[in-house]
């Protein structure tokens, strides 16, 4: 820090920072070294570090003085004056509080210096009053996720400025990318809220057993049977036997989200920006998993995958042919058709709708419950011993012969590799005229549902 930088950041001290340091005001004196003191009284102006300053180095002639007493005050130049010349502009009431505040300083000569810090140490500016979004952990995670979009995406010059100044290094380096050529991968916290979103509207990251993927394929070994257990007699040679393993071979297939959002925006915007996009994308693309994951058919329509729905597995059929017809004993049925192997860490995947209008029926109508026992108390929602999760690509509505939940053990039942984190990249040529911006996310993945025997589910009558 020179004598132009420390000049201009005590004539803009706030009123918080004037209180801190112990003055009525920031100086608004001389750029002159006795000035300064005088105003400063028996306070110490020191560093990030809690170090004191050196003012008599600092005003030094050509004295660089690299030590940082404020992060993100602009430089302004000061004009170098002289203390004669600079007197002989002030007006007399101006020299009066010079006087006087030299004359308090002599008087304070001998006393204890009281040392305050006068500016905050170095940290992220939060420039937006709007609230936090939930999916990030702070409002700083949020604001840089703000001016990564900013900087990498919207190309804003100041975004940009801020980016260089004050983004940590990890992340400069990891953003590094061609737009145009295909995009940027997210800084960390902004793909951690979308991931968060992703896991809030989608279950099948949750309950499937993931594997990275290192390349477009990865091929994955499934015990299919184990060694038998033989009974030999006296002297006799055991019958070898080995395990049998299968390959669950998943391919990546890319996924896309896109999204509008106007070309003018305020700095404010960038804050509110950054959770919306972590919203969009995150729910997009947890919806999308989870239809494929339990609706897929196979077809390029969802990504190759054969969900639950068309996998070969058991089902237990129903009382009737409507939800109003199913009983607490088809449930307890479905339970009971699961292999016992399965049932350590097995659970319920089932839509809100179902859970509303035939769990909390048939479970009510029981008697005796509680508020727990019926599945929406502290313990979470429950079905006979056994978490329930819910996705809305399950029945949402009655109807005749169909898988109406599931149950069974998910990471015995199904694989999901992942290729890659959420890459996210720009087009302000498509909406040219509308002056839009089209922000695209991509994430690649597959999943495989390799197992039938792994779970089962709960049928409506055909009609």
């Amino acid at each position: 820090m020179n004598k132009k930088q420390l000049m201009n950041q005590i004539r803009n001290l706030s009123t918080t920072q004037c209180e801190q340091l112990g003055v009525s005001s920031a100086y608004s004196g001389p750029s002159s070294l006795k000035a300064v003191e005088a105003w400063l009284g028996d306070a110490m102006l020191l560093d990030g570090e809690g170090n004191a300053l050196d003012l008599e180095m600092i005003f030094a002639d050509g004295d660089p003085a690299a030590v940082s007493l404020h992060a993100g005050m602009p430089v302004v130049e000061e004009v170098e004056e002289t203390t004669e010349e600079v007197i002989s502009e002030m007006t007399p009431t101006a020299v009066e509080e010079v006087v006087q505040a030299s004359v308090r300083r002599a008087l304070k000569e001998n006393m204890p210096v009281k040392k305050q810090l006068a500016l905050p140490r170095p940290q992220m500016n939060i420039s937006s009053s709007a609230k936090k979004s939930e999916h990030f952990n702070s409002s700083e995670d949020q604001y840089l996720a703000g001016q990564w979009i900013g900087a990498k995406l919207l190309k804003r010059p100041e975004s940009i400025k801020w980016w260089n100044n004050n983004a940590p290094s990890g992340l400069k380096g990891q953003t590094e990318g061609t737009n145009s050529a295909g995009g940027f991968l997210v800084p960390d916290p902004l793909e951690a809220a979308i991931l968060d979103v992703r896991e809030t509207y989608g279950v099948a990251r949750k309950v499937c057993r993931t594997f990275p993927m290192t390349a477009e394929t990865l091929n994955i070994p499934s015990l299919t049977s184990g060694s038998t257990v033989y009974y030999p007699g006296e002297a006799t040679a055991i019958t070898e036997s080995s395990a049998v393993w299968a390959n669950v071979a998943c391919t990546a297939v890319k996924r896309a989200a896109l999204m509008k959002w106007s070309a003018e925006l305020g700095a404010d915007a960038l804050f509110n920006m950054a959770d919306t996009l972590a919203d969009y994308m995150g729910r997009a693309l947890g919806i999308r998993e989870d239809t494929e994951f339990i609706q897929g058919d196979g077809t390029g329509s969802f990504g190759s995958v054969t969900g639950l729905k068309n996998k070969a597995h058991s089902f237990v059929t129903g009382a009737g042919d409507t939800w109003a017809e199913l009983t607490l004993a088809n449930l307890v049925s479905t339970v009971g058709l699961l292999d016992d192997k399965y049932h350590p860490g097995a659970s319920w995947i089932m839509s809100r709708q179902f859970f509303g209008q035939v769990v909390l029926r048939v479970i009510a109508a029981a008697g005796g419950n509680t508020i727990d026992s019926l599945g929406v108390g502290s313990t979470g929602s429950q079905l006979l011993g056994y978490p329930i999760h819910f996705s809305d690509q399950c029945p949402i509505t009655t109807a005749a012969d169909i898988d109406t939940v599931y149950f069974g053990n998910w990471a015995d039942a199904a694989v999901f590799g992942d290729r890659q984190g959420i890459e996210i990249a720009t087009s302000e040529h498509v909406n040219f005229a509308e002056d839009q911006i089209n922000i695209r996310a991509t994430s690649r993945y597959d999943i495989q549902v390799h197992d039938g025997s792994a779970f089962v589910a709960l049928a409506t009558a055909a009609s």
